[in-house]
């Protein structure tokens, strides 16, 4: 088994055009980056899209009530965006496995161990899970905030070495909209930062996120917030590099 473990989560603006649908061009180096980076890694990605992809395939007026529509769109997206997936890292020689969660999976202690396993099992298999949420029975109470909330329990679960959250925008921005790059592991939410950037059509935004790096940093991970455009990006952080907004890990004896 590989010594260092990194969770990726990349989102709907990250990896979609601005209509919606998939960016093939984006998703292609994507998929790239992390068949080289997972020489040295095992590789969990949580990844959002699965709406941008329903939108294509049920490109129509649907007849139903809001939730119903976003159920139906995600859950044909999601077959969608893991053939996408499959076939882009099968040119790699690169296998992958879906596996889609709730709330429970983590909340019930034999669900969280069975998973935990089931993902262990994968690493030493050499196969990269790829994770999203279950959107056919997500709903109230068995919902995630979004997928930085459930990408953040996965790197806590694991004790991973590295969380790179990529999204469309640098880092976190100050008043002025300059990257702040540096935060520490306890340091409250600075009040200039801007934290409204919440995803057209994805659910997260800039405070979710905050939150979460914090809390994944708080456990001895480090957490980067970074933009999937930049040249590389997975590569050059899992390779050390700081890019984005990078949250400084607690140490093991703090």
């Amino acid at each position: 088994m590989k010594a260092k473990t990194a969770v990726i989560k990349i989102g709907t603006n990250a990896i979609t055009n601005e209509d919606g649908s998939l960016n093939m061009d984006i998703l292609s180096d994507f998929v790239r980056q992390i068949s080289e980076a997972k020489k040295d890694h095992n590789v969990l990605l949580v990844s959002s899209g699965a709406m941008g992809a329903g939108m294509a395939v049920l490109n129509r007026e649907l007849k139903y009530d809001d939730v119903t529509n976003r159920q139906l769109r995600a859950v044909v997206g999601q077959v969608k965006l893991m053939e996408i997936y499959s076939g882009l890292f099968k040119e790699h020689g690169v296998t992958v496995a879906q596996m889609l969660a709730t709330r429970q999976d983590f909340e019930n202690r034999n669900h969280f161990l069975n998973t935990k396993n089931c993902i262990q099992s994968l690493f030493n298999e050499d196969i990269i899970p790829i994770m999203n949420e279950n959107d056919f029975v997500c709903i109230d109470e068995l919902m995630f905030t979004d997928n930085d909330e459930l990408a953040g329990i996965v790197s806590k679960m694991l004790f991973a070495d590295v969380f790179l959250i990529l999204s469309s925008i640098d880092g976190v921005y100050d008043e002025k909209g300059v990257v702040i790059p540096e935060f520490d592991f306890d340091q409250e939410i600075p009040e200039n930062i801007i934290t409204e950037d919440k995803s057209s059509f994805g659910k997260g935004g800039m405070e979710t996120k905050f939150k979460m790096a914090q809390e994944v940093a708080r456990h001895g991970t480090g957490v980067y917030i970074a933009n999937s455009s930049a040249k590389d990006v997975v590569v050059r952080v899992l390779n050390g590099e700081h890019i984005g907004s990078y949250f400084r890990p607690k140490k093991k004896s703090d």
